[in-house]
């Protein structure tokens, strides 16, 4: 599968409309499609070269989901710090239980149905599906803790 330009406009404009991060965040960066699913990131270099083949590049930063775009736990850490809306703070319990996978009992005040962004003591620990005052982890299993030290 090919990657090909994604239309930056789009992308900035999602993420500052959902999380009201600033367009000026996104400069550095340019943006792939890789299907019809999947939009990468990667630092503005010089021209890629044309002859070569790439599995990966930069790094993924959304995906195509049934409830729209999702983005990745790695995008959130990266960009979340910059997000001022759809954000949710945790204290340590909830903290606890969400980076181990489970459901955080809300409501949440002020935030959107949808995506949001999920952090602890102001920093970003990863997406979370905010839901009928559930919110729903979205970390990946491989990188859940069920245990903190």
């Amino acid at each position: 599968m090919r990657f090909e330009k994604a239309d930056r406009r789009e992308v900035v404009k999602w993420w500052a409309e959902r999380f009201g991060v600033p367009e000026e965040v996104f400069e550095p960066y340019e943006f792939y499609l890789r299907g019809r699913n999947t939009i990468w990131a990667l630092r503005k270099t010089d021209k890629l070269p044309a002859s070569l083949r790439f599995e990966a590049l930069g790094m993924v930063i959304m995906r195509r989901s049934k409830f729209g775009w999702k983005p990745t736990t790695n995008a959130i850490q990266v960009f979340g710090q910059h997000a001022r809306k759809n954000t949710v703070d945790l204290n340590e319990e909830q903290m606890r239980a969400f980076v181990a996978g489970l459901d955080v009992k809300g409501p949440f005040e002020g935030v959107e149905e949808g995506y949001v962004v999920v952090r602890y003591r102001g920093r970003p620990l990863g997406c979370g599906l905010y839901r009928r005052g559930v919110l729903k982890s979205q970390v990946p299993k491989a990188r859940r803790r069920l245990e903190l030290v």
